[in-house]
């Protein structure tokens, strides 16, 4: 279900309240899909809003079931993923780009291609409103390079869990 800007804020305020007291990570993408690739002189505004619920329908699909999508301009989504780090959102990014915007969308027979730019920043304990600052300062910082980037805020006091992989048991602790 899509949430409008409202309501996408009013989760946003819950889950990063949520992650806070339960000291879990929460990461936040901000979609901005770039003008339509057409052939021809089709109108671009008209073309964005004929596909929004095919690209919506398949962003639905990539999301987990507690995840939440909502609609803040007619350019621009937000995901709110509880239980994910920023680290781990740049990977649902890929996704998007690969799931979403990897093939076009039809309309009326003709084929209209759509490239997106994506901010991604996580919580690491701090408020919404930061969350959310960061994610926008990401997403600007992408709008300013080539299509389809990715950019993680950098601001992140969370740590990628892959970097700490240690073994529960040392091949000491086995009796030979």
């Amino acid at each position: 279900m899509l949430l409008s800007q409202d309501e996408l804020i009013a989760t946003l305020f819950r889950e990063t309240d949520r992650a806070q007291r339960m000291k879990t990570p929460l990461a936040v993408i901000l979609c901005r899909i770039d003008d339509p690739l057409l052939p021809g002189l089709l109108c671009k505004k008209r073309a964005l809003r004929d596909s929004l619920p095919e690209i919506e329908q398949r962003i639905t699909r990539l999301l987990r079931c507690y995840d939440s999508l909502g609609q803040i301009r007619e350019d621009e989504f937000a995901l709110v993923l509880p239980g994910c780090t920023s680290f781990n959102a740049v990977s649902m990014a890929e996704r998007l780009k690969l799931g979403v915007f990897g093939s076009p969308v039809i309309l009326g027979g003709v084929e209209i291609g759509f490239t997106a730019h994506f901010g991604i920043a996580g919580s690491g304990g701090r408020s919404s409103l930061i969350v959310l600052r960061n994610a926008e300062q990401a997403l600007q910082s992408a709008s300013r390079r080539c299509a389809g980037t990715i950019e993680r805020c950098t601001y992140d006091t969370e740590t990628d869990a892959g970097l700490f992989l240690i073994p529960a048991i040392e091949q000491e602790d086995f009796p030979r």
